[in-house]
């Protein structure tokens, strides 16, 4: 036998030698299974994750300038007698595009309070449903410009290394803002309350809803696995959504008050509405997403209670005029339907509410399974606890 022939055979039984010895497959060690690119963190899904809101720190009826030192948006140049806003400030180049990835995320959020996992990376999008997720392969669409969620993750994983997704779906699915704009609706008209009519509906949708949040969940896990992953190499969360709005108890205003500058409200909804969503609607939610993460294998974080005592027009809250304190006042934009700002931002997690959610994920990042988060009222930021 030739020399060369005798070496090339004792240099395969040295290598199944050394790869029986430490467990480590051949191809593995000749080619590492995950991609050696800096560590991230990935936020999927809608607006309430991707940032919408994050311009405002807290709500005031002043229109000018900074509105009462609320718009984070607004500066002045230097030397200049007046300024202006411009939401690229906030949302980057998604100002334009309407998906309104802000500096504020929850995931950027987090990441600044100590999530120390990796970098962060925001692929959410406003008004993203369970289609704008799922890979193109898979049934998904695009939103707004841009390939399904799941297929801009596929890419990142092959060059970044994913340790955790964190999902905000679903609220879009359930047409949840249409709930909204018919409940305002009947507070305008003085109609009956719309929980008569949404209720119903509510409860037909909620079942086609958790299967679409599944769906996303499953196209999660097979996109990584695509991308070489196996379960444990990375966390998957899912969470759900903070309760907007405080039960009629709870509400600082009454009756007409809700709905006009003069009174300061913009909460335009009937007491019985108010409580309905407050105490049906969110928790009804809440238990379908977290019955759907345990049995699509993620972890759940509920956020009902994260903004307790900061919901809109809760009692103890106010409208700031210069120097907002997370303490001090709502954690949700009003209902702006008088042009101070976009009216895509209403009912959502505002500069303060974004920083709360972002505290809340690296708190439940911590925990190894499921969690919860709530406020603590007067305390601000400080009082929110994960458990």
């Amino acid at each position: 036998m030739a020399r060369s022939a005798v070496q090339g055979k004792a240099l395969v039984v040295l290598t199944v030698i050394t790869a029986v010895l430490f467990g480590i497959p051949t191809a593995a060690r000749a080619q590492p299974r995950l991609p050696a690119g800096d560590p991230v963190v990935v936020s999927l899904g809608d607006s309430y994750i991707s940032g919408t809101g994050a311009r405002w720190a807290g709500n005031s009826d002043d229109f000018l300038f900074d509105r009462g030192g609320t718009d984070r948006a607004w500066s002045r140049p230097k030397g200049k007698l007046f300024g202006s806003s411009d939401r690229a400030k906030i949302y980057g180049a998604t100002a334009r595009t309407g998906c309104y990835r802000s500096d504020s995320a929850p995931i950027n959020s987090a990441v600044a309070q100590g999530l120390s996992l990796g970098r962060a990376v925001n692929l959410a999008c406003s008004g993203a449903r369970a289609a704008h997720v799922l890979r193109a392969s898979e049934g998904g669409v695009g939103l707004r410009g841009e390939q399904p969620q799941n297929d801009q993750l596929a890419a990142l994983a092959r060059t970044s290394r994913v340790k955790l997704v964190v999902l905000s779906i679903g609220g879009n699915d359930l047409s949840f803002p249409d709930l909204v704009y018919r409940c305002i609706t009947a507070y305008a008209l003085r109609n009956d309350p719309c929980k008569t009519k949404q209720q119903p509906r509510l409860d037909v949708e909620r079942p086609a809803m958790g299967a679409a949040v599944g769906a996303v969940l499953d196209d999660i896990r097979a996109t990584l696995a695509g991308a070489g992953y196996r379960d444990g190499d990375y966390r998957l969360i899912l969470q759900s959504y903070p309760n907007p709005l405080p039960s009629a108890s709870e509400d600082k205003y009454e009756g007409y008050q809700r709905a006009f500058k003069w009174t300061g409200g913009r909460c335009p909804f009937t007491d019985p509405d108010l409580t309905w969503i407050a105490r049906q609607v969110t928790p009804s939610i809440t238990a379908t997403l977290k019955s759907t993460a345990h049995r699509h294998g993620a972890t759940f974080l509920d956020l009902s209670n994260a903004f307790d005592g900061h919901e809109l027009c809760a009692e103890g809250t106010r409208h700031p005029q210069g120097d907002p304190v997370s303490a001090e006042v709502e954690w949700v934009r009003f209902v702006d339907y008088t042009g101070q700002g976009d009216y895509a931002e209403s009912l959502h997690p505002n500069f303060y509410g974004q920083q709360a959610i972002g505290i809340c994920l690296a708190g439940a990042a911590r925990i190894a399974g499921d969690s919860a988060c709530a406020s603590t009222p007067g305390r601000g930021l400080r009082g929110l606890r994960v458990r």
